[in-house]
């Protein structure tokens, strides 16, 4: 199968290189450090963290007190006059790895009196999300992610170019500004395993770039007659076929931002790689929506729908899948109280009963946060979730639902 590896160091040498032309004063760097006490409560032990082999839906284990959380690292500046670039590093204590790359890319963005034309070449997330707009691709409104952007974290990573065209309302003398987006990708073929087998799920770990992302056994039961990995390598290229997605955002004001994808992997879902990971023919379709009522209050909302499969529809696994939230959040003085409620499913459309696939749940997360001053801050999370994962019962004596709660107090330097 092809091997997306040269030309993922080919990139990374390009990226280097052009960095290094770029003078000190027109780089900018910000990060944080985040860690804290973590309480995880449930009452069976195999729901633990997936990344450890368990079947639950949070990223932190019942045994796990005092956690350095996170460590993220972002740079970016002017290459030349209208070229520029951007790298974001993470650090993460748990995973199959754990320091690298989540965003690296180079911006072409020439000066227009008109249309303003921009060109995007890297890894990169789609700008789908409006939650997720911190340093390091995480969220000003809650430690963790919603189910939605949890999943972008996990499986959503193109290689590719994006090229979008805005047209400013400023520019036009009209409140309203609009920004259509085309994208051509590689290297995002295994995107949906994490939705069939686990089902969804809330946190805030994003993987790295070439990171395995392991998950419990699902196929020792002789479901199927392939020794399937129980992990997925995000960034792995298998059909050597192209992916793409397009985008429309329009924003009225400062008030209001309106943002809608569609996504298609374009994968050959009977493709392998020689250890039998499938390349998963993945499309969705992502709605986001932020009003900001006042300078203090704001609601964001997200919609996504879609589906996924590999291999035979006898023998194979095929999913819809679809995932909603609704956030509101409200800034008073220096605290941040935010409130977040996800509803998702994932429901099974193959012929293949050995393989139950079917999982829904919801979820309610509860957030404070206090900027101590411009570098300092501290805050607490309150999250409960209910996940009804139907493979859960393939093992003896195990349920299919079962809730989870986690409190977390975290504190966060910024600089």
């Amino acid at each position: 199968m092809p091997n997306l590896s040269p030309k993922i160091l080919t990139l990374a040498i390009v990226v280097s290189t052009l960095i290094s032309t770029a003078t000190v004063e027109a780089a900018e760097i910000k990060g944080l450090i985040e860690g804290g006490y973590v309480d995880a409560q449930y009452d069976k032990s195999w729901l633990n963290s997936w990344m450890e082999g368990g079947v639950g839906v949070l990223r932190f284990n019942r045994d796990d007190r005092f956690e350095f959380s996170q460590a993220a690292l972002e740079s970016n500046g002017d290459l030349f006059s209208d070229i520029s670039y951007q790298l974001v590093a993470n650090y993460y204590p748990d995973g199959d790895s754990h320091i690298g790359l989540t965003e690296a890319f180079v911006t072409y963005a020439p000066l227009s009196r008109d249309l303003k034309h921009q060109l995007k070449i890297g890894m990169f997330y789609p700008a789908m999300s409006l939650e997720n707009v911190d340093t390091g691709w995480n969220s000003p409104y809650t430690y963790s992610f919603s189910a939605i952007n949890a999943w972008i974290a996990e499986e959503i990573r193109t290689i590719g170019a994006e090229w979008s065209v805005t047209r400013s309302g400023r520019k036009y003398h009209s409140p309203h500004s609009f920004t259509a987006v085309a994208s051509v990708f590689k290297a995002n073929d295994p995107a949906g395993t994490l939705l069939a087998w686990r089902g969804w799920a809330v946190h805030n770990r994003q993987t790295l770039l070439n990171e395995k992302i392991y998950f419990a056994d699902y196929f020792q039961f002789g479901a199927f007659d392939k020794p399937f990995p129980d992990y997925l390598t995000v960034t792995e290229e298998t059909d050597g076929r192209w992916g793409y997605y397009v985008g429309i955002n329009w924003r009225y004001l400062q008030s209001t931002d309106l943002r809608v994808y569609y996504y298609d992997n374009n994968a050959d879902p009977l493709t392998t790689e020689p250890n039998w990971q499938y390349a998963w023919e993945n499309r969705f379709t992502s709605v986001a929506l932020q009003h900001k009522f006042n300078a203090d209050f704001r609601i964001l909302a997200q919609w996504m729908k879609g589906e996924t499969g590999m291999g035979s529809w006898d023998k194979g696994v095929y999913t819809d899948f679809s995932s909603w939230y609704l956030l509101g959040s409200y800034q008073w003085q220096q605290h941040r109280f935010s409130v977040r409620y996800d509803k998702f499913d994932v429901k099974e459309t193959d012929n293949n009963p050995a393989d139950p696939n079917n999982s829904n749940g919801d979820s309610v997360t509860v957030a404070w946060r206090y900027d101590l001053d411009k570098n300092w801050n501290v805050g607490a999370e309150w999250l409960h979730i209910t996940s009804d994962n139907q493979n859960r019962a393939l093992w003896s004596n195990w349920t299919a639902k079962h809730t989870q709660r986690q409190i977390m107090m975290l504190i966060q330097y910024r600089f």
